[in-house]
């Protein structure tokens, strides 16, 4: 059956320009990373390798994504933000960091923020 919930999220994406589906997914990764820390202060492990693996998974999308012909430099720095944020979601997840977490969640809303701001210009 075919939950109404993803109806709606398809028709939302499919109505974004490019820049605001790459800014919901940061936003996506956020809401993930905050539920790990909420994770960890309830002593729920499970919980948080699951929302940390979650987080992983759409950076690693959002970096198998990048396009370095087009995007060049830019191209590259993302890279660059994105290994850097996997690293410390495994530290994170290894030491029960909430620090990286929120370092990580910093980061990915300035970069949020960047593309929303590309995604009204579109």
């Amino acid at each position: 059956m075919v939950n109404p919930y993803e109806n709606y999220i398809k028709t939302e994406l499919d109505s974004l320009p490019v820049a605001g589906i790459i800014a919901k997914g940061y936003e996506r990764i956020i809401l993930e990373l905050k539920g790990a820390i909420e994770n960890i202060e309830n002593r729920n492990i499970k919980g948080k390798i699951k929302n940390i693996s979650k987080a992983i998974d759409i950076l690693t999308t959002l970096r198998v994504g990048l396009d370095f012909e087009k995007g060049g430099e830019i191209a590259q720095n993302l890279e660059d933000i994105y290994s850097f944020c996997i690293n410390e979601l495994l530290l994170a997840n290894l030491k029960n960091d909430k620090q990286r977490l929120e370092d990580v969640i910093n980061i990915l809303n300035t970069l949020k923020s960047g593309w929303e701001e590309l995604a009204h210009k579109t």
